[in-house]
């Protein structure tokens, strides 16, 4: 059995056109300027001391939620779905 080709399925036009397109892609990348790195740190900042960690209990925990909280949610989003199901959606247009 044959392969498809791109003649064959006009869906895998856009494959066909990537891969055609990857060789010109992977040369053009070698024409980039990549910009040198030597010399961009100053003596200040690769003498300067390193940055003091914050203790990770000094930090604030993130929000909890309790129970109550989360059953008032889950009413209010009831309450708005049935009065999203309420709604004429011919009315809407």
């Amino acid at each position: 059995m044959k392969s498809p080709t791109c003649r064959d399925l006009p869906q895998l036009s856009i494959v066909c056109h990537m891969r055609r397109a990857l060789p010109f892609v992977i040369l053009l990348s070698a024409c980039a300027d990549i910009p040198a790195l030597d010399g961009t740190v100053t003596e200040a900042a690769r003498n300067a001391p390193y940055p003091r960690l914050a203790p990770l209990q000094d930090q604030p925990l993130p929000m909890t939620q309790t129970a109550d909280h989360m059953d008032d949610r889950l009413a209010a989003l009831q309450r708005r779905a049935i009065a999203l199901r309420a709604r004429d959606p011919g009315a809407l247009q």
